[in-house]
């Protein structure tokens, strides 16, 4: 098969246009022929779409094995049980080869046979039902020690505010600053300490006055010193926040977070810490972070994560996946083996959305990656899809069936 022809049926495979008798050409090939061969073929249409994060290697040897194995164009009948309760929708570029995936229940042979009309009716309806729902963006509140409040999204750039303890500062680039007055006059302060908060479909990046980044994901907040003074500096947390810590031997940065404390000296770490979660995820990039809940104590080395139970002291320490961590910070979820529970949290907070289920929908698993920049409507499209669920929006609601 020439190349051209090659690309141009593989183009059509991903966005589910390839006709029965091409697609049935296509797997035929790809059968007979060594994956060295063709894997270019496959990485080349991944990277002109250029929808989501990148292939490694194993991801693209995985995708050409399931093309393989696709049942939807065979002559044997698809038997749901065959196929395993972890639906998978795994891809680099998923919107765009999400079709070569659905290859783990009946679902894909319904879509394939779908007529094209009512196909089109119903996404319609569904992409009305979605229209005020849109991605999350840079937004949040920031609260004075006076109890002064500012809407950021609001606020002007420049000068947000003066302090015993130094100025507050809105940057081009949408974040705040903090100038530091000197240690004595910080010391003399008594408006030192503000919070930070994230509305449910909000995120924002704080520079605290020691130099340290913070970045907060939606429905999250921060309280700190306008000046870090004294021997350690202490801030507290909840919901979600990435940080890079200055560094400063004589002055130790504690993270407090449902009665867990981080102690850091200069790091790289995201901490999880959700109300309506059962746990503490605490992340570590680049350094070392003591964690501590009561008596109970552990490190933690570059590379590897701590879960601390609401419920108990345990801190089970165990090697992390490090881009599954820094996803929402770097703009996309990824679900690995998540249950569409887990996932529907994070899709509630980042697109400010309510969900209720209807019926036991907690056991499948889904896998994949998918920007948060996108609408939540082709997220939703292509859960129901792929799963053996249905979903439905009413206004800001999502409802969820079996």
């Amino acid at each position: 098969m020439k190349k051209a022809k090659l690309q141009r049926l593989v183009h059509q495979y991903f966005n589910d246009t390839i006709s029965r008798a091409d697609c049935v050409e296509l797997l035929d090939y790809l059968n007979n022929t060594n994956p060295d061969e063709i894997a270019d073929v496959i990485d080349t249409e991944l990277i002109n779409f250029n929808k989501g994060p990148e292939f490694k290697g194993k991801q693209s040897a995985d995708v050409l094995s399931r093309i393989k194995s696709d049942p939807r164009f065979t002559q044997q009948p698809v038997v749901e049980e065959a196929y395993p309760v972890v639906v998978k929708f795994y891809s680099g570029r998923w919107f765009q080869i999400a079709a070569a995936l659905l290859v783990f229940g009946t679902a894909a042979l319904v879509i394939f046979n779908k007529n094209i009309s009512n196909q089109t009716t119903k996404k319609h309806a569904f992409d009305q039902q979605s229209a005020a729902i849109v991605p999350g963006s840079n937004k949040a509140i920031l609260t004075l020690a006076g109890g002064k409040t500012i809407v950021l999204k609001n606020a002007a750039n420049g000068l947000l505010a003066q302090t015993g303890a130094g100025n507050v500062l809105k940057t081009n680039n949408g974040q705040i600053l903090y100038n530091a007055a000197n240690k004595t006059e910080a010391a003399a302060s008594q408006d030192n300490i503000n919070t930070l908060s994230t509305p449910r479909g909000g995120t924002y990046q704080v520079v605290l006055s020691d130099g340290t980044k913070v970045w907060l994901n939606a429905a999250s907040s921060i309280s700190y010193p306008v000046a870090f003074t004294g021997k350690e500096r202490h801030i507290t947390l909840t919901g979600e926040a990435y940080f890079e810590v200055a560094k400063n031997k004589e002055m130790p940065f504690y993270v407090s977070t449902n009665n867990v404390q981080i102690r850091v000296l200069g790091t790289h770490f995201n901490i999880a810490a959700y109300g309506d979660d059962n746990e503490v995820t605490a992340t570590l990039l680049e350094g070392a972070v003591q964690i501590t809940k009561n008596n109970a104590h552990s490190m933690l080395k570059p590379g590897q994560k701590a879960i601390i139970n609401n419920n108990s002291d345990n801190i089970a320490v165990s090697e992390a996946n490090i881009e599954d961590a820094m996803a929402w910070k770097n703009g996309y979820f990824i679900f690995d083996d998540d249950d569409i529970i887990g996932i529907m949290k994070k899709v509630s907070r980042w697109y400010d959305v309510s969900v209720n289920y209807q019926g036991s929908v907690s056991d499948q698993k889904f896998g994949g990656t998918f920007y948060r920049s996108k609408s939540i409507t082709e997220l939703l499209q292509y859960l129901g899809k792929i799963g053996k669920i249905h979903i439905m929006i009413e206004g800001r609601r999502i409802i969820v069936m079996k």
